[in-house]
């Protein structure tokens, strides 16, 4: 099995998953930073340190509302597709240069095994994340981001670290609790439910981590 490194932002979103699968073999963690710039330079830090074979990001998202088809908070998400986004490009104040890479995926293997992990726990589809500078708080700016990107969920740090996970050459993989809804009453909601997605993300990557062992 490749080494597997499992990163966070911060210390409380892959706190349980020590606790639980602390001693596996063959697998590292690591807190990145929160942000972009920080989780990317943590993130490429921390895989050369590990030499890993892959990279799996665990964290909690915003939901942005979609009616009835809103992500309920407390499910789990496993990224497919991430936008960085900047919200000075969607208002038609600026703009990217084209060499500018704005989209990455995860690896098709590692999401699809760990998809199949999330069967005994409220899960999801593979998302399309949204990982803009700032946490958003307009829902006008929201239904900007959806209509740009498709994204279901919002996310600061993952884009950041699958393209270090690229510049690396390894596998990568976002597994998302989804902790708010995005908008004004998003950082209020996420301070209440953040420990629990938090725990919820990290059982879906302690089964992997199972399943993955059993199988070498």
């Amino acid at each position: 099995m490749a080494r597997t490194l499992i990163v966070s932002a911060f210390e409380p979103e892959i706190a349980p998953l020590r606790a639980a699968a602390g001693g596996a073999r063959g697998v590292d963690m690591a807190t990145v930073g929160i942000g972009a710039i920080d989780a990317g330079i943590g993130a490429a830090r921390a895989i050369a340190a590990a030499r890993a074979g892959r990279v799996i990001f665990v964290g909690t998202a915003g939901v942005y509302p979609r009616g009835r088809l809103t992500a309920a908070i407390g499910t789990v998400a496993v990224a497919a597709e991430l936008h960085g986004v900047s919200t000075a490009a969607l208002r038609g104040e600026g703009y990217l240069p084209e060499p500018v890479v704005v989209v990455a995926r995860t690896s098709d293997g590692l999401r699809a095994a760990l998809t199949a992990c999330a069967r005994a726990a409220p899960s999801r589809p593979p998302d399309t994340v949204a990982c803009p500078l700032a946490i958003t708080r307009s829902a006008k700016l929201g239904r900007q981001i959806v209509a740009a990107t498709g994204a279901t969920l919002e996310n600061l740090e993952a884009f950041a670290v699958a393209r270090a996970a690229t510049a690396a050459g390894i596998e990568f993989a976002a597994v998302l609790g989804v902790a708010n809804r995005v908008g004004p009453a998003g950082h209020r909601e996420w301070r209440t439910h953040h420990r629990a997605a938090s725990r919820a993300a990290c059982r879906l990557v302690a089964r992997f981590l199972t399943a993955a062992g059993r199988a070498t």
